[in-house]
């Protein structure tokens, strides 16, 4: 009993939890690789002139879906194709003569895995052996590919294009309109000095009386506003309500003016004194003997015969 006591000591017992940490982290980076070690598993080699972005761990896989991983990379300057790539995949997986292994991107990020072209023999390749290695372009790389052959096709229309706006930036046009816009750059330059000098000599004085006009405007307006109108609005209420009055005393038949104004009657009097005056006038003007006697020697004639009559 007490060496089975001392068998469980506490350091004993740590031993043992740092024992299951480590393997439980050796099976997590394995998992997180996706390597399965309980699995058993099959290894192959592929050699290629280059493997860019694959690395250990790559995937392996076959139509979309992983098989294996890459599990060593090994390089020779003395083989054809120096690099030698280590692929443990499924021990279950029957892979074919003729079986292609090969590099690809598997997105736009550039990321590199192993696809496997199953061939079609119907010997099987057995563990150890090599396959044959290819390279297929990426995405980007198809792109560019395709993009190629109509860049080369209009590489002739752009040489001339060049050419042409070559001829006509060298023509002598072109150094005249050159020539002409520097003239017109200066004369703008020298506008605008004397623009500059207008304005320090001329615009800065009249901003002065324009300020000391403004001022007296502002005295005027200031003094029109203290002004007593009330008053004047009484004094012209006054004068309208007289003017009212007024025209009310011509209007009424109550007063001199208005029955001269208004009385028919009275018109007709007055128009009809001033025919018989105009009569009169007409008569006295036609038979003056009728209304006038005078006579310097003739008088004591007449009144004689009147007397004896």
């Amino acid at each position: 009993m007490e060496t089975k006591k001392k068998f469980w000591n506490r350091e004993t017992k740590i031993g043992l939890v740092v024992v299951c940490a480590i393997a439980m982290l050796y099976f997590g980076i394995n998992f997180l690789k996706g390597i399965n070690i309980f699995t058993p598993d099959t290894v192959f080699y592929v050699q290629y002139d280059r493997v860019d972005g694959i690395v250990k761990t790559s995937h392996v896989l076959i139509n979309g879906y992983q098989v294996g991983h890459v599990s060593n990379i090994v390089f020779d300057y003395t083989k054809e194709a120096p690099i030698t790539l280590e692929l443990t995949v499924d021990k279950q997986l029957v892979v074919p003569k003729g079986t292609i292994a090969e590099v690809y991107e598997t997105g736009l990020l550039g990321d590199k895995a192993i696809q496997l072209r199953l061939g079609h023999s119907s010997e099987i390749c057995q563990k150890g052996d090599t396959l044959e290695g290819a390279i297929k372009g990426g995405m980007i790389a198809e792109v560019v590919s395709s993009l190629i052959p109509p860049i080369e096709a209009l590489m002739p229309n752009i040489d001339s294009t060049v050419t042409a706006i070559r001829t006509v930036i060298q023509s002598d046009e072109v150094k005249h309109i050159l020539a002409n816009t520097d003239n017109a750059t200066k004369n703008l330059k020298d506008a605008s000095n004397k623009l500059n000098v207008m304005m320090d000599n001329d615009v800065k004085p009249i901003l002065t009386d324009a300020k000391r006009v403004t001022g007296n405007l502002d005295k005027i307006t200031t003094e029109i506003s203290k002004a007593d109108l009330q008053n004047v609005l009484a004094e012209v209420q006054t004068t309208i309500n007289n003017l009212k009055l007024v025209t009310n005393k011509f209007n009424s038949k109550d007063n001199t003016i208005g029955l001269l104004l208004n009385d028919k009657q009275l018109y007709y009097h007055i128009d009809s004194i001033a025919f018989n005056a105009n009569s009169l006038i007409v008569d006295l003007k036609e038979n003056p003997k009728r209304y006038v006697h005078f006579s310097l020697f003739g008088a004591k004639d007449k009144k004689a015969k009147e007397d004896k009559k």
